[in-house]
């Protein structure tokens, strides 16, 4: 930030010098402040959605550490449906990965490109102080009146050409250092790009555990269900077997007892 200030601060010097280059400095310093604005406003979205899941994860924590200590029920399906939001928004996130990286590795490309055009007007600057040297070189005369003014005249001209081109190289390295340190943000970008896919294979795993736990409580839950009747069926199959020797004693053991073939 302080390097923008500086470029800003550097605007009335060259407005001083008689610079004919149409505010030039001022537009590429707007410029730069507007990509760097615009690089801010389209990460705004971004940034907002990764603070949303990093929020929601923390509210889940607390509200599962107050349950524990309150002794109350967990609703583990209301977590599922938290969870699975933050893994489905780290999803679409890495899947835009290059679309992001594109979008702000693009404005940095876009300041670099500002910096040709400051380059490009010290190139100009010098071609004109070779031109009123080389009038110098030429100067003649008849009349020693017009030799002497127009030497001056050149002369301070030349001088005034220089201060320009000081300017504009104190301009051109604020203009660099802005660069440089836009370019670093591709080591940044890469990281922050890499933490989101991260995430999303991490949530995704962790929503796959909480869907298996969820499955597992619920099979166990219909076994359980099950169990009372198995158990009440395990009894009655044992009083059967009573009924079963009443009957295998009954049909086999009395002769005046017709058994249909």
């Amino acid at each position: 930030m302080k390097h923008w200030i500086i470029a800003l601060l550097l605007m009335p010097a060259l407005a001083l010098t008689g610079c004919n280059t149409d505010l030039l400095p001022q537009v590429l310093a707007s410029d730069t402040q507007n990509i760097v604005e615009d690089v801010k406003e389209e990460n705004t979205n971004v940034f907002g959605e990764i603070q949303h899941n990093i929020n929601l994860v923390t509210e889940l924590k607390a509200k599962v550490q107050d349950a524990q200590i309150d002794g109350k029920t967990i609703s583990l399906n209301s977590i599922i449906n938290d969870i699975e939001t933050v893994a489905e928004s780290y999803e679409r996130l890495a899947g835009q990965r290059d679309d992001i990286r594109k979008e702000i590795l693009g404005k940095v490309k876009k300041v670099e490109n500002m910096q040709v055009t400051v380059d490009a007007e010290v190139v100009i600057l010098r071609e004109r102080t070779a031109n009123y040297m080389e009038q110098l070189r030429l100067l003649s005369d008849p009349n020693p009146e017009i030799v002497r003014t127009r030497q001056k005249a050149l002369s301070k001209a030349v001088e005034y050409v220089d201060a320009q081109i000081q300017l504009w190289q104190e301009f051109s390295k604020v203009e660099r250092d802005i660069v440089i340190e836009m370019s670093d943000i591709q080591q940044t970008i890469d990281s922050f790009l890499s933490m989101i896919e991260s995430s999303a294979i991490l949530f995704r795993e962790g929503l796959n555990l909480l869907y298996l736990q969820r499955d597992i409580n619920e099979a166990i839950a219909l076994f359980a269900s099950d169990i009372p009747r198995m158990e009440q069926l395990t009894q009655d199959m044992e009083k059967s077997w009573e009924n079963l020797d009443y009957l295998l004693s009954t049909l086999t053991g009395m002769a005046n007892i017709n058994i249909a073939q």
